[in-house]
């Protein structure tokens, strides 16, 4: 109610607001539909009053005079405008104090579906209201419908099915706003690195072993099958491989020669999953609305340095580690950019939403020298027209690697 009182010591007539003197008597009830029709139409989203009793003078003067009596049952508008007006139009009629004097308010609320027009002829003489007939109020003047008005009622409908509000939209990376840190790809052991050190390790002794029974005379003997008859006997009954230390010095030669082709899926676990950063887009829907059926495209600059992983890799030790219907987004290349998209679904409103199922895996190295790249987001969805284009300052970190 304060705001209704607002109205009455402050405001000025508008195209939501009108003051009248004296109340609607049954033989002014063509002003009354006319009223009503001009506050409808009116272009605001706000409620629209007509306040009786008063008729301000001045900012100072407000011209408060009051009703005298009861009021008009407020039944007897709502008939009189339910069965002259279409489509169906919300009003209440109620006493309200101000100054001790008591004013009637005439509240028209949930104006959604203009125009609103004469359902029917209504009157007598110059003043009938004609069947089709409307008027619309501006500034604080009444004026005859025309077919600007209509064109714009039918672009304002239109344009409500469409997500107009803003949003804000960041890069996370490891809970990093905006920010990605660089890892150093000499520090990251490889398992073929791994491999390789400890084949050659055990592959030095051996040869090492076999030129001092050399030596000694024994060129013949089989240095091999001094240790590893129970190694080849658990292999049998528990299966899996024999150990680097049972096999034969041409077996560790072959293994050394094939050891990154050996450990490759195991090499791509280590760099791109568990070295790589996990990130994803967040976005705030600052409006009131959904956003439908949503999908995101970035392009993500190919620096040196910088690579976009196109998939999840599973861990060789648990490949069923990704399960269910969470999905990794679709990332392609094109000249001089990384390509993501991905369907993101509805995005609500008032809310921090992180878009990709499954964060995208960007693994981001020290050979990188600039100290930030723009991240190009391009947001499509069936509430949007066209589409909401944003750019993210992504800046580089050296971390504590």
């Amino acid at each position: 109610m304060d705001e209704i009182l607002d109205l009455i010591l402050y405001e000025n007539e508008n195209i939501r607001l009108d003051f009248k003197r004296d109340e609607y008597k049954k033989n002014d009830y063509v002003s009354l539909l006319k009223d009503i029709l001009s506050m409808a139409n009116a272009f605001t989203m706000q409620e629209r009053f007509i306040i009786i009793g008063l008729k301000p003078k001045s900012n100072k003067n407000r011209g408060i005079k009051g009703i005298d009596g009861e009021l008009t049952d407020a039944a007897t508008y709502q008939q009189l405008v339910h069965e002259n007006i279409e489509p169906e139009l919300s009003i209440d009629y109620f006493p309200f104090y101000a100054e001790e004097k008591k004013l009637g308010i005439i509240k028209i609320s949930n104006c959604t579906n203009p125009p609103y027009l004469m359902k029917k002829d209504y009157g007598n003489g110059e003043k009938k209201l004609f069947k089709g007939e409307g008027f619309i109020r501006k500034g604080t003047h009444q004026a005859r419908l025309i077919r600007r008005d209509f064109d714009r009622y039918m672009q304002n409908r239109f344009d409500e099915k469409y997500f107009n509000d803003e949003i804000k939209i960041s890069f996370v990376a490891n809970n990093l706003k905006n920010q990605i840190e660089l890892v150093s790809f000499d520090d990251i052991k490889r398992p073929s690195q791994i491999q390789k050190e400890k084949i050659q390790t055990i592959l030095t002794k051996k040869k090492e072993e076999k030129e001092r029974y050399k030596a000694m005379g024994m060129q013949d003997i089989n240095i091999d099958s001094l240790s590893n008859s129970m190694d080849y006997m658990n292999a049998a009954f528990r299966g899996g491989g024999i150990p680097y230390r049972s096999r034969s010095i041409e077996t560790l030669e072959e293994n050394l020669k094939n050891v990154e082709k050996t450990y490759y899926e195991e090499d791509l676990y280590e760099v791109f999953e568990k070295n790589s950063a996990k990130c994803n887009i967040s976005i705030f829907n600052m409006g009131h609305k959904y956003i439908e059926e949503a999908s995101v495209i970035l392009k993500i600059p190919k620096l040196d340095g910088l690579a976009v992983v196109d998939q999840v890799y599973s861990n060789p030790d648990n490949p069923s580690g990704f399960v269910g219907t969470l999905h990794y987004p679709e990332v392609t290349e094109e000249e001089g950019y990384f390509i993501i998209k991905d369907d993101v679904g509805n995005i609500k409103h008032q809310l921090d939403q992180e878009l990709f199922d499954i964060p995208l895996r960007i693994f981001a190295s020290q050979r990188i020298i600039q100290n930030s790249f723009m991240i190009h987001c391009e947001l499509f969805a069936k509430n949007i027209k066209t589409s909401i284009k944003k750019d993210i300052e992504v800046k580089i970190s050296t971390g504590n690697k």
